[in-house]
């Protein structure tokens, strides 16, 4: 297992969590362990010491003291590893010592603490045993003073806290191991349904995007995750969709106009043609050519638009006076046809003026091209709390719902027999909503009455710019 992977950082964590929290209850182990037994032996000296001194208080005179010995020797039968040493108050004087160790203890407590019950921990000279004495003054029926002292050997305790000791540092080691390795485990199962995004990213290609993660499958901290997978594979398959099928229509729109010059050329340059001849096949070129570059244009300008790379110039913009020079400008195309308009309402707008007019242009002009002979365009400013709407309605062929959805797409014709007569690249209105979407605002179409058709741009209202209704 690598060093880099999650799963060991993951389990070496764990196995170090373990570690402290073992360090952690060994020391408290230990403490409490080394004070109750410290408590114990304490306690013990401190009985033994009032059943010792009821025995000794009883002896008439100190030199009866020394006679009692034998009694305190049973005494301190019953308790193990407890010495005990008498002596004088006055004269410091051994009355009573059954051990070397008991005639230390005597030297180790001073007189200046031998009345205050104190304690006191030691270690023998000689054999270096931890020792723990406690000291008292008393007397016997004649007054005589008398100072004993009680000592316990706390060599099996210190060797009971070091085998403990030594037991919890030798199995540190082996538990983080099996801390670290069950942690492993635990983990790696865990991290197992990350497997399922490995699966299906390596599972992506541009002609296979349609694998999705099972979120039925997934533990629910992944399912956020889960989602912005699945919803990132559906971004990248419609937009491949979309790209594959754009050099799909854009190919089969540029093949007509090239294929047309090539022919046309072909036609020319296989036999003599006059001087008039020739003008006409370089006029109908040049309708071509512009056509092409008009498609080139409108693409490139989609593209800017899609990638945000479009900057607008907003300015306050007075929607009618706009509208109004549009018409201005294609009112001789309109009246080929004989079609007018009827231009009414207010409203003001924080927008680019050239993307606006473009996006009129494209909406009245569609409105002439497919509109009928002899009819009227009616458009329309209204001014709304949330928007400013621009609608534009005109009398022309009725519209599928299932056409009507599909008007805004690339290279979409309703009629494509008749959008090549007029000159349409199929990307009018697809350029209208690009710009609506740089707008922040959006491009609606709708069917009010039999063969009448609707077209509304919705600007947002901007708060900054007032209002003059």
């Amino acid at each position: 297992m690598k060093f880099g992977s999650l799963a060991f950082k993951l389990a070496l964590l764990v196995g170090m969590l373990g570690l402290l929290q073992a360090i952690a209850v060994f020391a408290f182990s230990y403490f409490t362990m080394s004070r109750s037994l410290d408590e114990q032996q304490r306690d013990a000296l401190r009985d033994t010491l009032i059943e010792a001194r009821n025995l000794l208080d009883q002896e008439p005179n100190l030199a009866a003291v020394n006679e009692a010995a034998h009694r305190v020797a049973d005494l301190l039968d019953r308790h193990e590893d407890i010495y005990l040493a008498v002596a004088d108050a006055s004269s410091e004087k051994r009355l009573i010592a059954f051990s070397s160790i008991a005639v230390e203890s005597l030297h180790r407590l001073k007189n200046d603490i031998w009345a205050r019950d104190a304690f006191l921990e030691w270690r023998a000279q000689d054999s270096g045993k931890p020792m723990l004495s406690i000291a008292s003054a008393s007397a016997v029926r004649d007054g005589g003073e008398y100072v004993m002292v009680l000592s316990v050997d706390r060599s099996r305790d210190q060797q009971l806290l070091s085998g403990f000791l030594l037991t919890a540092l030798t199995a540190a080691p082996f538990g983080l191991a099996v801390v670290s390795i069950g942690a492993l485990v635990i983990v790696s199962v865990g991290l197992r349904p990350l497997n399922h995004f490995r699966d299906a990213a390596v599972s992506v290609t541009t002609k296979h995007l349609s694998k999705r993660i099972d979120p039925k499958r997934l533990p629910s901290e992944l399912l956020p995750m889960c989602a912005a997978f699945n919803g990132m594979l559906d971004r990248l398959d419609d937009g491949i969709q979309r790209l594959s099928q754009f050099s799909a229509d854009l190919a089969h729109e540029m093949r007509t106009p090239v294929a047309t010059l090539l022919g046309r050329t072909q036609v020319a340059l296989s036999q003599p043609r006059t001087h008039e001849q020739l003008l006409e096949l370089l006029e109908g070129n040049v309708d071509e050519l512009e056509r092409l570059s008009r498609l080139i244009s409108d693409m490139l300008f989609l593209a800017s638009a899609e990638n945000a790379q479009a900057v607008l110039d907003e300015v306050q913009l007075d929607l009618l006076q706009e509208t109004q020079k549009v018409i201005e400008y294609l009112e001789i195309v309109a009246l080929e046809r004989d079609i007018s308009f009827e231009l009414g309402g207010q409203g003001s707008i924080m927008a680019d003026r050239g993307l606006v007019q473009r996006a009129i242009t494209n909406l009245l002009s569609n409105a002439i091209r497919y509109g009928s002979a002899r009819s009227q365009v009616l458009i329309h400013v209204e001014t709304r709390a949330t928007e400013v709407a621009l609608r534009v309605i005109n009398h022309g062929q009725d519209l599928l719902p299932e056409q009507r959805n599909k008007l805004f797409d690339r290279f979409y014709r309703a009629d494509p027999s008749r959008s090549r007569q007029v000159g349409g690249t199929g990307l009018g209105l697809t350029i209208v909503k690009a710009i609506m979407s740089l707008h922040r605002g959006s491009v609606s179409v709708s069917s009010p009455d039999p063969g009448t058709i609707e077209f509304a741009l919705h600007f947002p209202r901007d708060a900054h710019v007032g209002d003059t209704t």
